[in-house]
């Protein structure tokens, strides 16, 4: 069994964020009478996918042992892989942003366009960070049950395969459900291998791995402070009882 808490913190963050991005939404939609981002919901409804599956892993490692166990954590990690590309795409969104012609001189269409930068802001960080912790659970469960640096390895290859993903959502405009329709799928990966496809996946690749490293060290030093703090407190009462 993984010791891992299956609600981490930072899934209460997430969900705080997530329902201030709704409201923003909302609130755009009621002030401007148009609401041409609220397919940002969508797209951030289909982020949460993958920590869901992750999570439901992690009850998996706690319920279930043997076969059972295995053939269970395969089959979500596939499914997991599959959906896994729907977080990091939300940063994608803002090319909507980039070429939207709303936007002029005047204060209440620049004051628009900063209200914007910060909600596709808000959206693509929830969605960077949905994909970090998810990654994270399954980080976890690899380096339990097979070995630390394999656990490693596995992030450096689903952070390439996360960016091939983003590519061919964005570009090839596939989505997580076509793998329904496998040969349509197969044929548009294919189709998609060639330089910009190359180019593309490694800028998102760089891009996953670089947040996942740098949030992964950040929670590891989180980790020292409190262990330091408790230490710290402790050797206090000590010297308070001498």
């Amino acid at each position: 069994m993984i010791a891992k808490p299956i609600i981490d913190p930072l899934f209460y963050v997430l969900t705080g964020t997530s329902v201030l991005c709704a409201v923003l939404i909302v609130v755009r939609a009621s002030q401007t009478e148009y609401d041409q981002y609220r397919f940002l919901l969508w797209n951030l409804f289909l982020a949460w996918l993958p920590l869901v599956v992750s999570m439901f892993s992690l009850v998996l490692t706690r319920i279930a042992k043997g076969a059972f166990l295995a053939v269970g954590l395969l089959g979500c990690g596939v499914a997991w892989l599959l959906l896994y590309p729907n977080a990091p795409y939300l940063t994608t969104d803002f090319i909507h942003l980039i070429f939207s012609p709303s936007y002029g001189s005047s204060y209440e269409q620049s004051l628009l366009l900063w209200f914007d930068l910060v909600l596709f802001f808000l959206f693509s960080w929830c969605g960077l960070l949905l994909g970090y912790l998810s990654m994270r659970h399954f980080h976890s469960i690899v380096a339990h049950y097979i070995a630390s640096w394999v656990g490693w390895g596995f992030i450096l290859v689903v952070s390439f395969l996360g960016g091939f993903g983003v590519y061919l959502g964005r570009v090839g405009r596939f989505n997580s459900w076509d793998v329904l329709s496998p040969f349509s799928l197969i044929e548009g990966v294919i189709e998609g291998i060639n330089a910009r496809s190359a180019i593309f996946t490694a800028l998102f690749g760089t891009l996953i791995l670089i947040v996942y490293i740098s949030l992964f060290i950040l929670g590891r030093n989180q980790v020292h402070l409190t262990d330091d703090a408790k230490i710290g407190a402790s050797d206090l009462g000590r010297s308070r009882t001498m």
